[in-house]
């Protein structure tokens, strides 16, 4: 294995720093890319462009890359058709004044947080779903949009990290039966990660942090001037560069324009096929089943019926629906163009080995009472720089694992507080999918959901770093 050295984290610090400065993520996504590709290539810039080049193609050398990516441009069009023929205002419609549960600004944020979490089986999912159907209410209440964007991915991340039968929950367990296998732990994977979810106390305390600013209507820092615009009625800030937009989008002439089921027939169908996707490729094991796969069929099945749906109903033409589907495809292309290099950035943090190379720098400089708390925050500062939860708690939970049995300290504590840093990175960085799937649901520019959220998200960092140093401290007694 190549030693980079410091080099190995300049690429995710120059992705960072320019995101924060310019705002342009795919500019810096690109910048990160190709200083990162620069240093592989012996500082030959040349080289380095043209490697670059290439490991974009290689992005869809992998099937459930593409599967992903293409998943991205598939539900802008199912949104597209939801949109068109009035089916997000009749759901509106429907929840404002027909049932009158949607009244008001707090039961409009605790519906977008209470969709995410029940639709825990797929984070995309569960981002796309809960956006869809509070994006127009927002509007009507003038809640920025990116409040909303906050609260869906914070509590979509928290609860998709802590329920186990999701393809979050299966990857955990696989991970702690190799270090059940190598000695490192005793039992069975199910109860090791079943007694280690209650210290994931990022999401708890995430899940809390949203609640509180639902119910009180307090905002500070960028979050609070985002609000401030919104409450006078303007939804993005002066040059801002939504991700996808759906904002002006005529609604066809027809007799069932604006029923609710124009919405839920698609979407219902799309959500219910996740379940049957991961059950069919994991072969009967929902936990054992391909998430990428799983949400491209369930996609394309959402497609199919609305087809079927909206041309038994009369509601669209079969010109009429390829000409919106294909619109709403197109509308996916800024998203499909951050999500390909955001796959290109966590192939190179792997080839730079940027993980390990932070984990070997700070190991060992702290007393084993807070050896908690430096897996939490090294596992942060992994998942902030590669922007991948999953790749981040592969590397910390067998880390946390190991020093626990050479510490003493509870095991269960050392792997939620890795399960924890993981989520933290998918929370704030910029090439993080669910925070781009976030900004897409939302209509957001990308760099303002994150530089909204940040503050936010640092705050219930910091109390979880001490928190679980006083529990790292009473474990060892």
């Amino acid at each position: 294995m190549q030693d980079y050295g410091i080099w190995t984290v300049i690429t995710p610090l120059v992705t960072i720093t320019l995101a924060v400065l310019t705002r342009q993520v795919i500019l810096s996504l690109l910048a990160g890319a190709l200083v990162g590709y620069t240093v592989m290539a012996g500082f030959n810039p040349l080289v380095g462009v043209q490697h670059t080049l290439d490991n974009i193609i290689d992005v869809f050398a992998s099937a459930g890359n593409t599967r992903s990516i293409l998943f991205c441009f598939m539900v802008g069009g199912i949104i597209r058709l939801v949109q068109v023929t009035g089916g997000t205002q009749g759901m509106v419609h429907w929840l404002t004044e027909k049932a009158n549960v949607i009244n008001n600004r707090y039961a409009v944020q605790l519906l977008a947080m209470i969709t995410t979490m029940l639709i825990f089986i797929e984070s995309s999912i569960s981002l796309m779903s809960a956006g869809t159907v509070t994006r127009d209410l927002a509007s009507r209440y003038n809640i920025s949009r990116e409040k909303m964007a906050y609260i869906i991915q914070s509590s979509c991340v928290s609860s998709c990290s802590s329920v186990m039968m999701n393809g979050w929950g299966a990857a955990m367990m696989a991970i702690i039966g190799v270090q059940i296998s190598n000695g490192f732990l005793q039992g069975e994977p199910f109860n090791i990660l079943l007694h280690s979810i209650p210290y994931n106390l990022m999401a708890w305390f995430s899940l809390a942090s949203v609640l509180f600013y639902i119910f009180s209507q307090k905002s500070w820092g960028p979050m609070a001037v985002a609000d401030r615009r919104a409450a006078s009625g303007k939804a993005l800030r002066d040059g801002a560069f939504p991700i996808a937009g759906h904002d002006d989008v005529e609604l066809i002439t027809s007799d069932s324009r604006g029923h609710p089921l124009n919405f839920v027939i698609p979407l219902a169908t799309t959500i219910i096929m996740v379940p049957i996707g991961l059950y069919i490729t994991g072969d009967g094991n929902i936990a054992h089943g391909s998430g990428s796969t799983a949400v491209f069929w369930a996609v394309m099945a959402g497609t199919a019926v609305s087809f079927v749906y909206f041309l038994c109903r009369n509601i669209l033409t079969v010109d009429e629906f390829f000409t919106h589907l294909l619109a709403g495809y197109s509308s996916m292309m800024p998203l499909g163009a951050i999500m390909t290099l955001a796959f290109l950035m966590g192939n190179l943090s792997a080839e730079l080995h940027t993980g390990q190379y932070i984990t070997q720098s700070i190991e060992g400089v702290l007393p084993a009472g807070f050896s908690a708390s430096f897996v939490f925050l090294i596992a942060a500062l992994m998942s902030l720089a590669t922007g991948t939860s999953w790749g981040t708690f592969a590397i910390m939970i067998p880390i946390g694992v190991q020093i626990s049995a050479a510490t003493g300290i509870d095991p269960h504590l050392m792997i939620g507080a890795a399960i924890s840093g993981s989520i933290f990175g998918d929370m704030t960085s910029p090439i993080s999918d669910t925070g781009i799937v976030s900004s897409m649901a939302t209509g957001n520019d990308h760099i303002d959901h994150i530089r909204t959220q940040f503050p936010y998200v640092l705050l219930t960092g910091m109390a979880a770093t001490l928190c679980f140093a006083v529990f790292g401290w009473i474990s060892l007694g």
